[in-house]
């Protein structure tokens, strides 16, 4: 009985007449991307026809094809600032997407100028490039000139849009990289006055109070695991943020929130060293940060030089020599330049008799 249904459709598609063929194809006709390029083929100097073929593409992410398209419509006519912006666009999301270059960001931003020559969206014109100066300032920090750039076209898109929380997001990057920690952190509240659930900004103001070391970081941490609770980055320095609190018992529970998610990533080994680093210096417990913390460390990665070299001290400092040597000869051999694990090891051998 079960397989009724089934049985049912297939006698309905079986029964489909040519007249419903006939409209099937009729509705394959109506696709966009067949009407227009069925237009273009008709009329190949229109340069009109290829960017709108562009944005068809652009829907659908496919952003090579788009870019033929645009590069095509650019030669045919160079003077229409929406073509200029939208190679721009194409150019900029490509980078993002790890399918760039540097020459590429260059032609990028050269595109959204001419777009502001051209009078052509300007507020986002200004944006765009203002990202790639500042994402090619990050990169190159001995060229200032780049993030000066990149302040001047975000506040101009701000002076020409005042309204957009991610070029707020965007100019509170640059002034944070040119150490104008007060700016940036104006930029960031005005994101959120725009846009309250803004979980970018709450982390972006975390992370400049914690590195001012001001406990006010805290409260932004909270702010955005409110808003997006599996936040791994807010979890793992919401644990710095106690632990420099002295608030070792809710720092332990952020780490533990990370390690609970199971992604066994750099984030994860170091919510478990952080943890092991505050159970042998703070709370001398060495047998806990072994046991726990600096083992499993070693399962994710048996070549992480500090678990070993941290295993190391923790026997040492509970009196198991023969392990202690073990784990800073294993150091040695991950790392042969770890000076420390060196003079451990020297100093080891040399106050126990039975290794002279």
């Amino acid at each position: 009985m079960r397989f009724y249904p089934f049985l049912s459709l297939f006698f309905l598609f079986s029964c489909v007449s040519v007249e419903n063929k006939d409209s099937e194809k009729s509705i394959q006709i109506e696709d966009p991307m067949i009407i227009i390029s069925s237009q273009i083929d008709n009329d190949i100097t229109n340069d009109a026809l290829y960017v709108k073929r562009a944005k068809i593409n652009l829907e659908k992410n496919r952003y090579k094809e788009a870019l033929k398209d645009l590069n095509f419509a650019h030669s045919l006519d160079t003077t229409k600032g929406e073509t200029h912006f939208l190679l721009g666009n194409v150019l900029l999301e490509l980078a993002k997407r790890g399918d760039g270059s540097e020459e590429s960001l260059k032609r990028a931003s050269k595109h959204f100028y001419t777009s502001v020559k051209y009078g052509y969206n300007l507020a986002l014109s200004y944006k765009n490039a203002g990202e790639i100066f500042m994402h090619r300032g990050m990169v190159d920090k001995t060229n200032i000139d780049l993030l000066n750039t990149s302040v001047q076209l975000l506040e101009e898109s701000i002076r020409v849009d005042a309204t957009n929380s991610h070029t707020f997001i965007l100019l509170g990057y640059a002034y944070s990289e040119k150490d104008r920690l007060k700016e940036a952190i104006n930029c960031f509240n005005k994101s959120i006055e725009l846009n309250p659930n803004n979980e970018e900004a709450y982390l972006q103001l975390g992370n400049l109070y914690l590195s001012m070391q001001d406990s006010s970081s805290i409260k932004f941490y909270k702010e955005v695991l409110n808003i997006n609770s599996e936040n791994r980055l807010a979890w793992y320095n919401l644990g710095l943020s106690y632990h420099m609190n002295g608030e070792l018992s809710k720092s332990q529970d952020a780490y533990h929130k990370i390690i609970e998610f199971g992604i066994k990533d750099q984030s994860y080994i170091n919510a478990n060293y952080n943890l092991a680093q505050m159970f042998m210096q703070d709370l001398k417990d060495y047998k806990n940060a072994l046991n726990n913390y600096l083992i499993e460390i070693l399962r994710v990665n048996p070549n992480h030089d500090l678990a070993l070299f941290n295993m190391g001290i923790c026997y040492q400092s509970l009196g198991d020599v023969r392990n202690a040597e073990e784990y800073y000869r294993k150091t040695l051999q991950v790392s042969p330049d770890f000076e420390e694990a060196t003079t451990r090891l020297e100093k080891l051998l040399s106050d126990n008799e039975k290794y002279k």
